[in-house]
């Protein structure tokens, strides 16, 4: 079978993500990617011309992937709480099944952050970052329906909501020694987590009635 340009440049992404999460980018070295993907140094600039650019497109392929798999969290004529619970479900599979991605961003901004910053940019210059713009729409057409309460800043929800995800995944590793007792892993577990973030978040802003 003959190995397409795709499929070798997919290769050399996965490999270069590798290194990238095990080293930074300023530990990482083209030679070593180059080594484990199984192609020469030659091959690999190539197609990436220097470690900036391989980088920046093992960064966007992450964003980008991340971006589409929460994509279809928003169908129309749902509620603000089913839309959320949507997006939690769609989140955690997301770092589920892609272990190294909190590391490896949490290496980027270690690092300064300045690389990820120029691959977002050029992701919205191209209007293709759709998904959080898409959550603050969601909050202002829940607060126009009375569902929810207005929020002044709908981008701190946000944060709040990316950051209650994300932070047990990168806390983890110091969590578990802590309780040695509970499987941080089980399905069941996870389900909990979801269930508190959902009850923190909606439950805070979700409109009260007012006593008649």
């Amino acid at each position: 079978m003959v190995e397409t340009i795709s499929q070798k440049e997919e290769q050399i992404l996965q490999i270069a993500m590798q290194v990238f999460v095990e080293k930074g980018w300023h530990g990482a070295r083209m030679q070593e990617i180059a080594d484990r993907a199984g192609v020469n140094k030659a091959m690999l600039h190539y197609y990436f011309r220097s470690k900036d650019r391989l980088y920046a497109a093992v960064l966007e392929k992450l964003f980008l992937k991340f971006i589409n798999s929460i994509g279809d969290s928003f169908i129309p004529g749902q509620t603000f709480a089913e839309t959320l619970r949507i997006f939690l479900d769609r989140f955690h599979d997301h770092l589920l099944n892609n272990a190294h991605l909190p590391l490896f961003i949490a290496r980027e901004l270690s690092e300064g952050g300045s690389r990820a910053r120029q691959v977002m940019e050029k992701i919205i210059a191209e209007n293709r970052m759709h998904t959080p713009y898409a959550i603050i729409n969601e909050l202002k057409l829940a607060g126009e329906r009375g569902e929810i309460m207005h929020i002044e800043q709908p981008v701190q929800f946000l944060l709040t909501l990316i950051g209650s995800c994300v932070y047990f995944f990168l806390a983890k590793p110091i969590i578990e020694p802590m309780f040695p007792e509970i499987d941080f892993n089980s399905s069941e577990f996870i389900e909990q987590r979801k269930q508190m973030i959902f009850e923190q978040l909606y439950y805070g802003i979700k409109k009260r009635e007012t006593p008649s």
